[in-house]
């Protein structure tokens, strides 16, 4: 005789809290007291629980799950990529749930659910940043991952090369006779976003400085990519005499702002100023801006593709797609 399926009830019993507590660890894990949350999804792994809604699902045969994690304030490129996944998941009878993830308790909280619900049949993180601590669960989970813009040792990832993409706006300034480099870039400040910010302003620096030419630190401006606080960091940088004669932004929508600021200042682009943002959305089209390319629906094409992959051939060596980076000039920048 088979077995009755544990229920929630179970699990609470065993955990020794209420059955609300255990189902918010399933939904908002975050809410949940560290110890508490501890104890459920132990007892979770040890009764090999599944929730009634994913058992269902299971047992229809025809929707599984593929789980996206991202940090909140990626939004632009996130919904680039996001557009690229869900084109491959789309009549795969694949199920798109998505995890926004505020603060390093969120990434946790998520981390901790779904590899003890087992409710997603594979992950897609991101420009994420995890601890050693994380990477580790997951790797000992056996649950199905790739990683976006964060190459991690034994993940399958799509790979951005942020350091080269730095230089290459900085080699193209350079050829186009920019001398005065500034750059504006969001803080990767949370611990739990990928740095690729600084990557690219690494590269960015050294490639002037290979030509003797310094990155003055009141020519540069990184912080929360909100409107006001970068619309001052922005006019900070331009409102001055010994103002730079080329802006690189790290995203477009902080090229774009630059733009708009540049009007407001009377400073005409490119002839006083050259612009150069990075991400190649929509919009850069249509304002004339001079950028990278870095594929984001295509990065995400791929890592759909890369994570069913995986649920296929999960005994393969882990797959590293690397995304090419293209400059795409534009009126921002002069055309020599």
């Amino acid at each position: 005789m088979q077995s009755k399926q544990p229920t929630i009830y179970d699990v609470a019993k065993l955990a020794q809290v209420s059955p609300a507590t255990v189902s918010r660890v399933l939904n908002q894990p975050s809410m949940v007291a560290p110890d508490k949350k501890a104890r459920i999804l132990s007892a979770i792994e040890i009764l090999q629980f599944v929730p009634k809604a994913d058992a269902v699902a299971f047992a229809r045969q025809q929707f599984k799950k593929i789980g996206v994690v991202a940090p909140f304030f990626t939004e632009t490129s996130f919904m680039e990529r996001l557009k690229g996944i869900a084109s491959v998941l789309t009549g795969q009878h694949y199920e798109l749930v998505i995890y926004a993830v505020q603060s390093i308790e969120d990434l946790q909280g998520y981390i901790d659910m779904l590899i003890g619900s087992k409710r997603v049949d594979g992950l897609i993180l991101l420009c994420l940043s995890l601890s050693d601590a994380m990477v580790t669960k997951l790797k000992n989970s056996g649950l199905p991952v790739c990683f976006v813009e964060t190459d991690v040792q034994g993940f399958d990832s799509v790979v951005i090369k942020n350091i080269e993409g730095g230089s290459l706006v900085a080699e193209f300034l350079f050829a186009n006779g920019y001398r005065i480099p500034g750059f504006v870039g969001e803080a990767s400040r949370r611990p739990y976003a990928a740095h690729s910010t600084e990557e690219r302003l690494g590269g960015y620096a050294s490639y002037f400085a290979s030509k003797g030419i310094s990155l003055k630190m009141e020519h540069v401006w990184t912080g929360d990519n909100v409107a006001k606080a970068s619309n001052a960091g922005i006019m900070k940088i331009l409102d001055r005499p010994n103002r730079p004669d080329c802006l690189f932004a790290s995203s477009d929508t902080l090229a774009i702002r630059i733009l708009k600021c540049a009007v407001q200042l009377g400073i005409t682009v490119p002839d006083e100023l050259g612009v150069v943002g990075f991400d190649d959305i929509e919009m850069a089209e249509f304002v004339n801006l001079t950028t990278v390319n870095q594929s984001l629906e295509e990065s995400g094409v791929l890592a759909a593709e890369t994570i069913l992959w995986r649920i296929k051939e999960p005994g393969k060596p882990p797959k590293k797609n690397t995304i090419e980076l293209t400059l795409h000039q534009r009126n921002s920048t002069e055309i020599l």
